[in-house]
């Protein structure tokens, strides 16, 4: 599996409707800030998913076999993470308690999600999840309360979104969504307001990316982007969203969106794109990179104060 594909899963890799448009939104000048690479020390590939607001960075690496792993990134000093008996571990945010959350592979290609406090698994097997490889049950976040958001793949290859209080679960499906194989509704995250990120695909196979409180999500499009080519990753507290787009050649761009301005955040190594996945409640906005020679890094952005 390499670590391009769970990072799509995760973080709703859908592109925005071009019916579906918010108004034309005017794009800020770069973000400005300190950009760090973050590498595991002996991994293929590096992809940095979420940081909390005491700077602790989480995600997964991809090791010489092809195996992921989960890792937590604390100034450096690095802490695998391996559900026990996983084909593969990915791990997507640590909250601000330092409880970790992901999702992990079984033998057979089925997907369930985990909640990791201090080296002790708990696995999250939503309702409706399939069986089969490729299927399961895909864990996102969990914000500072507890609450859990994530996705779905039924036996029939369809994706539902959910949100999980303590086992109380909330099943999402956008009205609009298609109901064959590879359509449905995803949620990609959830802060501690309750607002969501995610997408839905049409039975056309058009995406539509959102953001928001659900029963009043709005299409997230950047006006730099193509159309169907905005896809969401994370939203904080402040309600400053994270995501990327793909141009016409395919190279990806990331962008931070607030209150319809969007800003583009484009490490300068990235020099074959950059993919945002996460923002804390302090701006600090992490993601990953790909290089000239197709290799994939975690980065971390520091905000100038």
């Amino acid at each position: 599996m390499s670590p391009r594909t769970p990072h799509r899963l995760l973080l709703i890799a859908a592109a925005a409707s071009a019916l579906a448009l918010v108004p034309a939104a005017a794009s800020a000048a770069a973000a400005p800030g300190r950009y760090t690479t973050i590498d595991v020390p002996g991994a293929a590939d590096t992809v940095a998913v979420g940081a909390n607001d005491s700077g602790v960075v989480s995600g997964f690496y991809t090791d010489s076999n092809g195996n992921n792993h989960g890792f937590l990134d604390r100034a450096g000093t690095f802490t695998t993470i391996n559900v026990p008996g996983a084909a593969g571990t990915v791990a997507t945010v640590v909250n601000d308690l330092g409880i970790v959350v992901g999702y992990y592979i079984d033998s057979s290609g089925d997907a369930h999600g985990f909640v990791d406090r201090a080296g002790r698994f708990t696995t999250i097997n939503a309702p409706g999840a399939g069986p089969g490889s490729g299927q399961g049950t895909f864990v996102a976040n969990m914000n500072n309360l507890g609450v859990i958001a994530g996705f779905t793949i039924d036996s029939s290859g369809v994706q539902h979104g959910f949100i999980d209080r303590a086992g109380r679960f909330i099943t999402i499906n956008n009205p609009n969504a298609g109901t064959a194989s590879g359509q449905g509704t995803d949620v990609g995250y959830i802060n501690d307001l309750g607002q969501v990120t995610g997408a839905y695909t049409e039975s056309n196979n058009n995406t539509v990316a959102f953001a928001g409180s659900p029963g009043r999500l709005t299409t997230v499009s950047d006006p730099l982007a193509p159309a169907f080519s905005t896809l969401t990753a994370a939203i904080n507290d402040a309600g400053v969203v994270a995501g990327e787009y793909f141009d016409t050649s395919g190279e990806v761009h990331g962008f931070t969106e607030r209150r319809g301005v969007f800003t583009p955040v484009e490490d300068p190594a990235g020099t074959e794109g950059t993919d945002l996945t996460g923002v804390s409640n302090l701006g600090v906005v992490v993601g990953f990179y790909i290089d000239s020679s197709g290799n994939t890094h975690g980065f971390e952005l520091s905000p100038t104060r």
